[in-house]
């Protein structure tokens, strides 16, 4: 699952997903032998440590793209992409920082890059100069009182009890959005901490349009909020230059002419050695195997090709499997192929998305987002008997995993997922903390699911604001 960049947001989701949950009956372990073998098998190839933690634009990242290519050939699938079983994706890598082109002057006085102030994942390459300005945490009535054309300062980590009474509005980037709407021409955000941040930002640039930097320094941080405050002149300029690499989307699929397409899909990347993504960054060079997230989902979606691939009837749709690249890095697989669908495909009549399933002995719930962008969805899982476990129906869409830019791409979709753990992006997310039985469990429920799928007639699409 897509890393949750706001560390508020990780502590709050992870303690609601590991929350105590209704009792359900016990689970009957080892039904499915065969499902249970396939998944072993395939678990202990894409989660091992010779994996690397399968990070896209790496030898291990295209090993693991090869593995599964293998997979569905031995299935007896046909390659999506024009008989080809790939899809290549740009991933970006981390910038290059050069120090011309990259100061903060407040006045004649300069800020150090990298060891005071680091450029934020906002900016634009650009240079400007103008009064600073006070904006406090930026909130609506700050923001109100800005003054165009200026330099603005702001907190970037805002109280609690602000973040409870603004809701949306109290995120980093509504904020920084809000501040340049209402006329800054720059932001320097103040985020002061101990010692050399360590940073990752430079991956994900997402440009809006002018200069963002952080300051880190403490001492710098103080000076500004005190020149801010009277208005002193400054300079900022910006130059980072991106840099990309490649990564393969994996898709196969069993065509039977239709003019309807079944997607089942999940992301095979994970974050490599922790050097990007890790929940924790003392754990850069400890291999992340990522085994729930998702070797799992990718398990069971491969699982599931076998299986449907020597499943007669269903003559009237296909059936499309898709392992998707870059998703850790904001579902960049998943948005690639969604705006390049092969036109052969037809129609696609709903989309399944399995992410982090690998834990159903946790809490003993199957959670499912995005149930309400069909009409039909709800009713066709209640009708799935759930034995040992319960169904966790949800409306959300949840827009970090794969099956989102199908949503907003008006295609209905659902996202199967046994939830957050404490292992999140760390490297204790090994093989051995995989519930085997639960996870053969919902290949069986997800297979019943695409049958229903399968069998039923035009679904009642609703559009992702409906949906939410």
């Amino acid at each position: 699952m897509a890393r949750l960049n706001n560390p508020a947001m990780r502590t709050l989701f992870i303690a609601f997903s590991i929350a105590a949950l209704p009792a359900a009956a016990q689970l009957v372990r080892g039904e499915y032998p065969e499902t249970r073998r396939s998944l072993e098998f395939h678990l202990n190839e894409l989660a091992s440590d010779a994996m690397g933690g399968r990070l896209p634009g790496t030898e291990q990242g295209d090993r693991a793209a090869k593995y599964i290519q293998t997979q569905f050939e031995e299935a007896g699938l046909e390659g999506l992409f024009d008989g080809e079983f790939t899809q290549l994706v740009n991933i970006p890598e981390k910038g290059i920082l050069p120090e011309a082109g990259n100061y903060v002057n407040i006045g004649a006085v300069g800020i150090a890059l990298r060891t005071a102030y680091w450029p934020h994942i906002l900016s634009d390459n650009r240079e400007v100069e103008g009064p600073l300005t006070w904006l406090g945490y930026a909130t609506p009535s700050e923001v109100a009182k800005a003054k165009k054309g200026r330099i603005a300062v702001i907190v970037a980590d805002i109280p609690a009890k602000k973040v409870k009474k603004l809701g949306k509005l109290a995120s980093l980037t509504e904020r920084i959005e809000a501040a340049r709407r209402h006329g800054a021409q720059a932001i320097i955000l103040l985020q002061p901490v101990n010692g050399s941040p360590k940073l990752d930002l430079l991956r994900r640039m997402r440009p809006i349009g002018m200069p963002v930097v952080t300051v880190h320094d403490l001492d710098a941080c103080t000076n500004l909020k005190k020149k801010a405050k009277k208005s002193a002149k400054a300079s900022i300029g910006v130059h980072v230059v991106p840099q990309t690499t490649t990564a393969p989307n994996v898709g196969a699929w069993v065509n039977r002419g239709a003019p309807e397409t079944i997607v089942i899909g999940a992301h095979y990347d994970h974050v490599g050695w922790g050097a990007w993504g890790s929940r924790m960054p003392e754990a850069e060079g400890q291999v992340h195997n990522g085994a729930d997230d998702n070797a799992s989902g990718t398990s069971a979606m491969m699982e599931l090709a076998r299986k449907i691939s020597h499943t007669p009837g269903f003559e009237h749709v296909n059936f499309a499997f898709l392992a998707f690249t870059g998703e850790e890095s904001g579902l960049l697989g998943s948005r690639e192929f969604v705006s390049r669908m092969p036109s052969k495909m037809g129609k696609v009549k709903a989309m399944v998305n399995l992410d982090m399933v690998g834990r159903l002995n946790r809490s003993d719930s199957l959670r499912v987002y995005g149930v309400h962008t069909a009409l039909e969805f709800r009713e066709m899982l209640e009708s799935i008997p759930a034995e040992g476990f319960y169904w966790d129906l949800r409306n959300e869409i949840f827009g970090r995993s794969d099956h989102a830019p199908f949503i907003s791409a008006g295609i209905p979709a659902v996202f199967f997922f046994t939830g957050l753990h404490e292992d999140y992006h760390a490297p204790g997310d090994d093989i051995e903390k995989i519930d085997i039985d639960g996870l053969a469990e919902v290949v069986a429920k997800v297979d019943h699911f695409i049958s229903l799928l399968g069998q039923a007639g035009p679904l009642s699409v609703q559009t992702p604001n409906d949906a939410r």
